[in-house]
C-alpha cells in the first residue's frame, strides 16, 4: 500500500511510519518541518514538508494517489481537504482522545459513551470536532474514516506523566530524592495508559482490516490502576519509594495556581478507564505491553536521558 502519515515527524506520528515501513508498505512522511528529532529515525523513509491545513498545499500533495493516510494530529481543515482531494483513497485514519468521554458515564467506559469533551476545558472540543466530521462524512459520502482514540500515551520519547497532570522533567528527579509528592483527593483516581508502539500498531492493523471503516476504537492497556499506585510504580522503577501527601483537589489547584494548567489537573483527577473489546475482536489487536511495563519503561528511558 501507499501510505502518507500526515504530523510524521512528532513523536507518534514517525512511529505511525516505521511500523507501516516494516510492514512493506510505501510510506512518505509529510510534516511541517517544524519537528526534526525523531526524523532521523526514519531514514531511508521520503520526507515531504508541507502545511496539511493549507487547501492547495494538501490538494498538490493528494495527487500522488495515496491507498491510507493517517493523521496523528488531525484538524478540520486537513480532513475536508482529504476527503476532497483523496479521490482514490481506501482508507483515512486518524489518532482522536479517550479525554472526550470524561467525566465517564460508567466504568469501564467503552465507544457507546457520550462523547463531548471535558467539560472544564483544553484540546478535546477539537478531537470532538474532527470525530463528527469524520464520521459524518463517512455517513453521508462514504468517507473511509476510522478514528483511533487512546488513553494516555506512554513510552521513550516524553518525560512520564507527572502529579500535576502534565509532563515537567522534574518529576522523576522529585521521585529519585524521596521528595513528598502531592496528589489531588484520596489519589484513588484510575489512570490507564496505551504504549505508543502498541499505538502504532493499532494505525497499521486498522488500515488492513475490512472491518475498520467507519468505525471507532479505544486503545488502552488491558488494565487501569489508581493514580497513587502510578506515582509508586514509577519510583520503583527507579530503585526508590514514593512518599504520597493527599490534599482535596481544590486546595491542590490553588496550591500550584500559576505552576501547572488547572485543565490538566483536573483531567488527571478524573478516571480513565477503559475496556479495549472492540479493538481486539474487530482489529485483532491487543497489546504488547502491560500497564506495569509502559510504565516502568518511560520512567527509566527518561532517567537514560
Amino acid at each position: 500500500m501507499k501510505v502518507l502519515v500526515l504530523g510524521g515527524g512528532g513523536w507518534l506520528g514517525h512511529r505511525i511510519a516505521k511500523q507501516f515501513h516494516a510492514a512493506g508498505d510505501e510510506v512518505v512522511i509529510a510534516s511541517r518541518g517544524v519537528k526534526t528529532a525523531f526524523l532521523d529515525e526514519c531514514a531511508g523513509i521520503p520526507q515531504v514538508c508541507v502545511d496539511k491545513k493549507s487547501d492547495d498545499a494538501m490538494r498538490e500533495l493528494l495527487q500522488a494517489d495515496f491507498d491510507v493516510i493517517a493523521d496523528s494530529v488531525p484538524f478540520p481543515e486537513t480532513i475536508l481537504a482529504v476527503a476532497r482531494y483523496g479521490k482514490r483513497l481506501k482508507h483515512y485514519l486518524h489518532c482522536s482522545s479517550t479525554g472526550g468521554y470524561a467525566p465517564l458515564p460508567f466504568l469501564p467506559c467503552d465507544e457507546t459513551a457520550p462523547y463531548t469533551g471535558f467539560p472544564v476545558g483544553g484540546g478535546w472540543k477539537l478531537k470532538v470536532e474532527v470525530d463528527r466530521l469524520a464520521m459524518r462524512l463517512f455517513m453521508e459520502q462514504g468517507f473511509p474514516a476510522t478514528v483511533l482514540r487512546p488513553c494516555y500515551i506512554t513510552g521513550p520519547g516524553l518525560p512520564p506523566l507527572d502529579n500535576l497532570g502534565g509532563r515537567r522533567e522534574d518529576f522523576l528527579a522529585d521521585l529519585a530524592a524521596e521528595r513528598e509528592i502531592d496528589l489531588p483527593d484520596n489519589g484513588q483516581a484510575l489512570l490507564q495508559p496505551v504504549h505508543v508502539e502498541d499505538l502504532a500498531a493499532a494505525f497499521v492493523r486498522a488500515a488492513r482490516s475490512g472491518r475498520a471503516t467507519g468505525q471507532i476504537f479505544n486503545l488502552c492497556c488491558d488494565h487501569a490502576l489508581t493514580i497513587a499506585d502510578y506515582v509508586r510504580l514509577n519510583a520503583a522503577a527507579l530503585g526508590h519509594e514514593a512518599h504520597l501527601n493527599f490534599i482535596e483537589l481544590e486546595a491542590m489547584l490553588r496550591k500550584y495556581a500559576g505552576q501547572c494548567s488547572e485543565v490538566g489537573l483536573r483531567f488527571f483527577a478524573t478516571h480513565m478507564c477503559f475496556t479495549n473489546a472492540k479493538a481486539r475482536a474487530l482489529l485483532g489487536w491487543q497489546p504488547r505491553y502491560t500497564t506495569v511495563a509502559a510504565i516502568e519503561e518511560t520512567a527509566r528511558f527518561a532517567v537514560r536521558q
